[in-house]
């Protein structure tokens, strides 16, 4: 994987591990180095500007400004003029399911992995498949295939109460948050969504200005319950009640063993929830605790 080289702000360790299911699947390693551009950061600009003939990048055409560029570089996204496009996307519990348009054909593909953000992540790993030589069926194949992106990694832990926990305790960027906050409601459907959050690591964005706007995206996307745990995240509770937060409907606690004490209580039949935090939050822990996981 040393010649794959995923740039931008979100989805790099997800196509990492796509690509490398696609290769394990095939038996066989990139043929030379590729670069995947997600979104237009520093390094990816640079990247593209020096880009020639001889480069193999994938750039989504989403966020990413492509005109002018060589025609060795290759292009996917939701966008349908994109080389490898998707549409009629369906997430659910049971998985994520598009419509890939590719090389004058239609494929219906079908992930096992949970929300509509995976399809991006998808859609960069077939094309950094087929600039590898590799076959779109197979690439195609390996990712329906693809059970679990790993621990903490949106992983489904399921209860005996029918109690759907969703574990993505592994990082917590804005962008990853708002992705993970959106696939909770659209997975729930018409289950109770609950949503438990740590603190963000906000990178280069002002830290209470973040936290600030995925409290708000909270109530706008009408999660129906909210367990912020941790001092460093107060702002995201603080501004669910700005946004107009139901009385009681958003709760701060100071440690995950609070949050466990209340959720265990609060918890009911069907409820979908999701955990989201970075590692060092410690939330991993709790969201197995939710589901009754020893690990």
């Amino acid at each position: 994987m040393g010649d794959l080289r995923v740039l931008g702000t979100v989805g790099k360790a997800t196509t990492r591990i796509m690509v490398d299911a696609i290769l394990q699947t095939v038996g066989g390693q990139l043929p030379g180095p590729v670069t995947v551009v997600h979104s237009p950061n520093d390094e990816a600009r640079e990247a593209l500007a020096n880009a020639d003939e001889e480069s193999r990048i994938a750039v989504n055409a989403d966020s990413t400004q492509v005109t002018g560029l060589p025609a060795s570089v290759t292009t996917f996204g939701l966008n349908g003029t994109a080389a490898f496009s998707a549409s009629e996307v369906d997430a659910g519990l049971g998985g994520t399911a598009f419509t890939l348009t590719a090389e004058g054909e239609q494929h219906r593909v079908t992930l096992r992995l949970l929300g509509e953000h995976q399809v991006i992540n998808a859609l960069a790993a077939i094309a950094v498949a087929r600039v590898s030589g590799i076959a779109l069926a197979l690439a195609i194949s390996a990712l329906e295939d693809l059970a679990t992106l790993g621990r903490a990694r949106m992983e489904r832990l399921d209860t005996d109460r029918e109690i759907v926990v969703i574990n993505d305790a592994v990082s917590a960027g804005p962008q990853s948050v708002a992705a993970a906050l959106k696939t909770l409601t659209q997975v729930a459907g018409r289950r109770r969504s609950v949503a438990v959050l740590g603190e963000l690591a906000s990178g280069d964005e002002d830290a209470r200005a973040a936290h600030d706007r995925i409290g708000r995206l909270i109530v706008r996307l009408n999660v129906k319950k909210l367990v912020v745990v941790g001092h460093g995240a107060r702002h995201i509770h603080n501004a669910a009640g700005l946004e107009g937060s139901w009385d009681g409907e958003s709760v701060l606690v100071e440690t995950p063993a609070e949050a466990y004490d209340f959720l265990r209580e609060e918890l009911r039949q069907q409820d979908v929830v999701l955990v989201k935090s970075s590692e060092e939050a410690g939330l991993d822990a709790l969201a197995d605790r939710l589901a009754g996981v020893a690990r």
